[in-house]
């Protein structure tokens, strides 16, 4: 890179705020390809692990071991130690656990000229280097305690010189944490470990002021506690109507007693004698005693999203990072607030105040419309005065996002002459030639504050296509749900759900922040596309891949609905260049499933004949190891018309959506939930003349098709006079129902909506209303649940538990899974087999390993054909379930 003139940005996960991991050259990540945790070392309490190990993983690893890293940062599920080394991360328990430089005994890094070396504690390396360190602290020590003076609890702006100053501190891990990737790349590092807290315990105080809550966090200290945190009422109310965070409201009971501020103190150890002196304490109008982990996780999960949940707000002003980072000493918080609230004031900004409030840190987020030329100088206004006022309390304008490329241009203000100098001449012994990450830390006028931000004034998205779509949860536009993507890197976690294809590829295109990022770019023109951007071929990697399952709709905090940015993208695709026969044949699947049910026999028997698999693959493009779903003899909706008719109905009438699996492929578990609806007492109907729902057409982005079938759909039962409820048995019709028909504007669609109701949703709220209106065998079985994505993606996924609990001696179990791979048409692809099948690896893991004999449960038509593909077990539907065990 050097040779040829290119600068050099390492990055880790890419979450930070001030563009410490972009920058004009080439990024490298040192994360994806170095994840390894070794050598343990559990008499020292050390371990050595990789770069791109993940917060969250590294400490469950440790936890068997009763131990944990103890750094804790509010993205901890993508967070990377390289990341945090580079950043010297801190988080909300710094007052008993300090920085991360605190815990990091060596490091293995890169250096500039392409050297690899060990430097740390007794460790004897790089000594021209080491060399020039010692010197500075020699001749400029009291400029650098004049500058850093002693009582702040975070990390100062730029190269962390002051601790140097302590002999017992002076090794190179002191200069690199905290460098920002301006003077190595961090490959991996041994870590000093602390053992877990025996016990935990937290105390919330309620108040009505932010004021009130910073005076309290000063006469809170003398408790010693590990963490103080601050939430304010615009943090607050972005959770509410947030299915994530409806048990944390529940909690804090804050639909019925709303408060303005809220203080979170955390006590570890020796719990019960710290929380009875809180109680003692007359602070707050309220006050709240959490001991059991569960409640206590609640609360922090809402304290982790909140950035995302501020950057959600609907419109066009959103919280901007420009001073969202500064710390003074926790004793001068109160009067530090109150110059910082006048300051918004005399600019008519609107903020909300929350973070580390027992280490002096607020994250404070004004409310500024970037895509004015008002806010732009709003913003720089803020950052300029902001910053004076830090300079006064002699506090820290960076003190944990790091300087990046949004705070380099004032270092010199915060800095002074001397110390730049003194920062420089770092840099130059480690970076002579100005590889890694120039313009940053030490200014030379490449970056600016408002130079390189997401938001381009000159390069607006624009759009070739007129969006169908509603976007209705929040700005009700395309452009601007795709803008509540923040960057924040939640969808980078490695755990179910969200986002699928990322936890099986770890290739970031895969994530909802990385098909943000890609969609953003293409319709800013950045792409090289051309006259069509919607026909970029990245574009079409990454929405090809994504899988539709709503997970992000739930889990991004700040609700990017990646599933509608695909269909518009999608349908605007197909308004260009028209239909393909795949696309064609997939949007209609009710009409080959008519066509297959009459000669059922003859159409399996094509469907099972190899020759027929590889023709129908090459000219469709389906996978010949996949096997199509078998057609029924017996119709669905056949069966269901020549039986014996049943007009009783004690408690009413009921319509069962027949979806087009049921009805042509899967008829049993029809037949099975007809039983069970009869066996409750009620009648059943189907809805006579229906179209499909259009799902396997919305996953194709033909929405024209959509629209046809939910406007016929939503007429019929509109007819209905009554409101009889529509029960379904496939989620992913439901969907449909409740929530795209509404996107897409269809008559009607409303009041149909707020009558559709899941199976097992309709079931079990009988039951919990009259236990006695199904009565179920006694037999002693283990059941295991999968549940489907659009029913997580509602909140509606643990009703299936409660169901299954009420049949007598079963032992059930609601899976922690993600998705199972196959959305529909998508497992059925050559060219996604294999990525179908590596999504469905954790759950197939899940589901081989249960005892023999135990029943899973799978609501979703394209779960259980997955499961079934690729795990020998006893698989049904809840209505079969339900129906094989009534008495």
């Amino acid at each position: 890179a050097a040779a040829a003139g290119l600068a050099v940005i390492p990055r880790g996960a890419g979450s930070g705020l001030t563009g410490g991991a972009i920058g004009d050259g080439v990024v490298v990540d040192f994360a994806r390809h170095n994840r390894r945790i070794g050598q343990l070392d559990v008499e020292r309490n050390t371990i050595r692990v990789g770069a791109g190990v993940v917060l969250d993983q590294l400490n469950d690893f440790l936890r068997p071991y009763k131990l944990w890293f103890a750094p804790d940062v509010a993205t901890s599920s993508r967070a990377t130690i390289g990341g945090m080394i580079g950043n010297n991360s801190s988080g909300a328990r710094t007052p008993i656990y300090g920085m991360t430089v605190d815990h990091v005994k060596s490091v293995e890094v890169v250096l500039a000229d392409g050297s690899i070396t060990n430097v740390g504690e007794d460790i004897l390396s790089l000594p021209r280097q080491m060399g020039v360190v010692e010197s500075l602290v020699e001749f400029n020590g009291m400029e650098i305690a004049e500058n850093r003076p002693p009582g702040l609890l975070k990390r100062w702006p730029g190269y962390a010189i002051e601790r140097c100053l302590n002999p017992d501190r002076r090794n190179l891990v002191s200069i690199l944490c905290g460098s920002e990737g301006t003077l190595a790349g961090i490959f991996s590092a041994e870590l000093k470990l602390v053992p877990l807290p025996k016990e935990r315990a937290l105390g919330i105080l309620f108040f009505d002021s932010v004021a009130e809550a910073m005076q309290a966090t000063v006469e809170l200290q003398d408790l010693k506690p590990a963490a103080i945190e601050h939430l304010d009422r615009p943090l607050l109310d972005q959770t509410r109507g947030q299915l994530e965070f409806e048990g944390a409201r529940d909690l804090l009971d804050l639909d019925e007693r709303p408060c303005e501020s809220i203080l979170a103190i955390e006590f570890f150890d020796e719990v019960q004698d710290k929380l009875a002196a809180l109680e003692r304490r007359k602070l707050g109008r309220r006050k709240l005693m959490l001991t059991e982990a569960a409640a206590m996780n609640l609360f922090w999960a809402m304290r982790k999203a909140g950035l995302s949940l501020l950057t959600g707000r609907k419109g066009d002003g959103k919280p901007q990072t420009c001073v969202e980072d500064t710390a003074v000493r926790p004793a001068d918080l109160p009067a530090y607030v109150g110059g910082f609230q006048e300051i918004l004031r005399g600019m008519g900004l609107e903020a909300s105040f929350y973070g580390h409030a027992a280490s002096g840190l607020l994250h404070v987020r004004p409310i500024i419309d970037l895509h004015t030329p008002e806010g732009l100088k709003q913003m720089r206004q803020v950052s300029r005065e902001v910053g004076a006022l830090v300079k006064q309390f002699k506090g820290s304008l960076c003190a944990e996002h790091g300087v990046g490329i949004g705070q380099t241009e004032f270092m010199p203000e915060q800095l002074g002459d001397r110390m730049m100098r003194v920062m420089r001449e770092i840099k130059k012994a480690f970076d002579p030639a100005n590889v890694l990450n120039p313009g940053k830390i030490i200014p030379d006028g490449r970056y600016a504050l408002d130079g390189d931000l997401r938001i381009q004034r000159n390069r607006p998205i624009g759009l070739p296509f007129k969006p169908l779509l509603g976007f209705l949860a929040k700005d009700q536009s395309f452009v601007r749900n795709l803008e509540q993507c923040n960057g924040c890197g939640a969808c980078l976690k490695p755990a179910p759900t969200m986002c699928p294809t990322y936890i099986a590829t770890g290739d970031e295109l895969m994530s909802t922040r990385g098909r943000a990022n890609l969609i953003r770019a293409v319709l800013q023109g950045r792409g090289g596309e051309g006259s069509d951007p919607t026909n970029s071929l990245e574009l079409k990697q990454a929405l090809g891949n994504c899988l539709a399952c709503h997970a992000c709709t739930r889990e991004c905090p700040s609700n990017v609905n990646m599933s509608l940015l695909r269909a518009e993208l999608n349908h605007a695709r197909i308004q260009r260049r028209g239909l393909i026969l795949r696309e064609r044949l997939i949007s209609h699947a009710d009409a080959l499933g008519r066509v297959g049910c009459r000669l059922p026999r003859l159409a399996n028997f094509a469907l099972r004949s190899v020759v027929m698999r590889h023709l129908v693959g090459r000219a469709l493009g389906f996978s010949p190891h996949r096997p199509l779903p078998s057609y029924s003899r017996l119709r669905f909706d056949e069966w269901f018309e020549n039986r014996p008719p049943n007009k009783m109905g004690r408690r009413g009438t009921v319509i069962l959506w027949d979806d087009t699996s049921t009805r042509y492929h899967e008829s049993k578990v029809g037949m099975a939930a007809v039983r069970v609806l009869e066996a409750a007492g009620y009648r059943v109907l189907l809805q006579q003349e229906r179209m499909c729902c259009g799902r396997p057409a919305f996953s194709q982005g033909n929405l024209d098709h959509v629209k046809q079938c939910g406007t016929h759909n939503l007429a019929l039962l509109n007819r209905d006079m009554t409101r009889t409820p529509v029960i379904f048995l496939e989620p992913s019709c439901w969907t449909m129902f409740t929530e795209d028909y509404l996107e897409l504007g269809l008559p009607g669609a409303g009041e149909v909506a707020k009558r559709c109701l899941l199976f097992e949703e309709f079931v079990s709220g009988l039951l919990e209303e009259e236990p006695g209106a199904l009565r179920f065998t006694e037999k002693a079985g283990n059941i295991v649940i999968h549940a489907h994505c659009h029913a997580k993606s509602a909140g509606r996924a643990d009703v299936l538990r409660r169901l299954a609990e009420r049949l007598p001696e079963r032992t059930v179990t609601l899976l922690d899974t993600g998705c199972c791979g196959m959305a529909g048409a998508f497992g059925m692809m050559s060219s996604k087999y294999d990525l179908s099948v590596e999504i469905a690896r954790p759950l197939i893991d899940q589901l081989v390993a249960q005892p023999y004999g135990t029943t899973v449960v799978a609501t979703g038509t394209s779960c259980r054909q997955q499961i079934k593909h690729l795990a020998n077990v006893r698989l049904r539907h809840i209505a079969e379930l339900l129906a094989e065990s009534l008495a």
